[in-house]
């Protein structure tokens, strides 16, 4: 014999299980919302039906040596970026599978520097032209709404450049490490509230730690934002610059002997 249970009770106890901080008095924390700008839109990422994450100004900064995309990424699930120290093919980048049968470069993934394509329009890219020491954050959008950027889309990698601070600001890094790894970088800001500018330049090279590894690579990047309040418009400018004036492939020189 079934024994009836009244709606009250279920009630009650329901309530009691969803909300067990509510029955002793607490209150939820409100957590700070991420504006996502990779779907071409600024929206919350919780509103969102897509796999998107970012990545903040602290993860890419904080004792990284700021050369390379991979080491920003680590932390990025369904994101694998490899980096075999071998800057004349860049590095290996794969989302979700896509560009994972690519022997160097990226294939399959966009790439996009302040909204300007890194991408060829067969999908192959290289993130040598990435400048992170004035990235402000980075996004990756995962899955099938990556073909809102075009073909050839299994994902989407985005970096964007931060804006300048009130005031003016001028600054410098330089590193040295082993097989002569060396990085100097000097960047400026300023802002304003009618104009807001970034300016910044990093050199970088290395003898590698094989035969016929080194590299040597020069970084410019440059963005200019106008206001002007009786428009109300809002100019961007952005500019980016790579050189490479030496990099060379370990696997095509071969040192030949002369048999005695």
């Amino acid at each position: 014999m079934h024994r009836p249970t009244s709606l009250g009770s279920i009630a009650v106890f329901s309530w009691l299980m969803v909300a067990p901080g509510a029955a002793r008095g607490e209150t939820a924390a409100a957590l700070d919302s991420v504006v996502v700008t990779a779907t071409r839109v600024a929206e919350d990422s919780r509103d969102l039906p897509v796999s998107i994450d970012r990545v903040d100004e602290r993860t890419i900064r904080s004792g990284q040596l700021q050369v390379n995309l991979s080491e920003s990424l680590l932390t990025v699930p369904g994101v694998s970026a490899q980096s075999r120290q071998n800057y004349a093919q860049d590095l290996q980048v794969s989302v979700r599978g896509f560009g994972a049968r690519s022997s160097f470069g990226v294939r399959g993934v966009r790439l996009y520097s302040d909204g300007i394509p890194g991408t060829m329009p067969d999908g192959q890219g290289q993130f040598s032209q990435f400048d992170l020491s004035s990235a402000d954050h980075i996004e990756v959008l995962r899955g099938p709404f990556s073909a809102l950027y075009g073909n050839s889309s299994g994902g989407v990698i985005a970096i964007f450049t931060e804006d300048a601070k009130p005031g003016y600001m001028l600054g410098g890094a330089a590193d040295y490490g082993t097989f002569n790894t060396q990085r100097y970088a000097l960047k400026t800001t300023g802002g304003n509230g009618l104009v807001n500018y970034v300016i910044d330049g990093s050199h970088f090279q290395t003898d590698g730690y094989r035969v016929h590894s080194d590299a040597e690579r020069n970084l410019f990047n440059a963005e200019s934002r106008t206001c002007c309040p009786r428009l109300c418009t809002r100019c961007s400018y952005a500019g980016h610059r790579t050189r490479w004036p030496r990099s060379d492939h370990p696997r095509r020189r071969s040192t030949f002997r002369r048999c005695p």
